[in-house]
């Protein structure tokens, strides 16, 4: 008997009120004709249905524990696309193959664990993901609590356990969690696949070590074109998160940076092809605060 316990790019995800993850151990399915879905895990069965080709199945020979896993394999689809096996605790997009939806979690995990089998062809690699994230009313997005991602190397073709920790930005807990698991990376090469089995999240997180508090914040040039400056007064030295999103919750741009104590200047280079002349929302994200400004960008 499995324990049922569990479990964003950003991402904008809208809340599935549920109270921990469903089905961790992927012991229910629901059968649609022509094929089997397993229970609050999104996929792209349903799309590739009309091909009679699923890159998510159900696997019962030789489980890690109960009567079934998940097996995502990377396959052919309509004779020149080739397709990941993807699956997400919530809504999947068909389109983008990103998470649309989460579920309910307000916990500091420390770590996401489960057990696997997997084989990448040539330089392809299956990956898990997992977002913990909270909604930010002055913003009117959401903010990325923690984060980890994860890889296998090699091949493995019996039950092993795999062990990922969370990177934490924020002292804030969550109120929304996501996994994604992918047989593929970038560049999906047919035939890459991992079996799972007995997905989920491991131990606590009480705080984060050396917190970094802003005493002040400003963004300029502002209307900027090119570049603008962020320019903050900090309490500790440390690291910090920087965020541009635009107005509809897509991150264009990224970057962690080392501040000082004291007065600090971050410049953003803000001529990627991706930025366009539009409404922004710039954050700065520290261990346990924050902090945001809208941008104006004009080319």
């Amino acid at each position: 008997m499995k324990t049922v316990l569990y479990l964003i790019a950003l991402i904008v995800f809208p809340l599935v009120i549920q109270a921990q993850i469903a089905n961790p151990g992927f012991e229910n399915w629901t059968n649609f004709g022509t094929y089997d879905s397993p229970d609050s895990w999104g996929n792209l069965n349903a799309t590739t249905a009309s091909t009679g080709i699923f890159t998510v199945t159900k696997g019962t020979t030789a489980p890690a524990s109960g009567a079934a896993y998940i097996k995502l394999m990377t396959r052919e689809i309509g004779g020149n696309t080739i397709t990941p096996g993807i699956i997400v605790t919530g809504q999947l997009d068909p389109v983008t193959h990103r998470p649309i939806s989460g579920f309910a979690y307000t916990g500091r995990p420390e770590k996401l664990k489960g057990k696997w089998q997997y084989m990448g062809y040539g330089a392809d690699v299956a990956s898990i993901s997992a977002w913990l994230t909270r909604w930010n009313p002055l913003t009117q997005q959401r903010d990325t609590i923690a984060r980890l991602n994860g890889s296998p190397s090699g091949m493995l073709h019996s039950w092993g356990n795999f062990s990922f920790s969370f990177e934490y930005q924020s002292g804030n807990n969550p109120d929304t969690a996501v996994v994604m698991i992918s047989s593929s990376s970038q560049t999906p090469v047919k035939n890459s696949f991992i079996w799972i089995d007995d997905v989920s999240f491991d131990g606590t997180v009480t705080g984060l070590e050396n917190p970094v508090s802003v005493q002040s914040f400003n963004v300029f040039p502002n209307p900027a074109t090119s570049y603008t400056k962020v320019n903050l007064v900090s309490q500790q030295q440390g690291l910090v998160r920087i965020v541009l999103s635009d107005n509809i919750g897509n991150q264009v741009l990224e970057t962690e940076e080392g501040v000082s104590v004291g007065s600090n200047q971050i410049t953003l280079d803000l001529s990627s092809g991706r930025i366009k002349s539009g409404i922004y929302f710039l954050q700065v994200y520290t261990s346990s605060q924050t902090y945001a400004r809208k941008l104006i960008i004009r080319k």
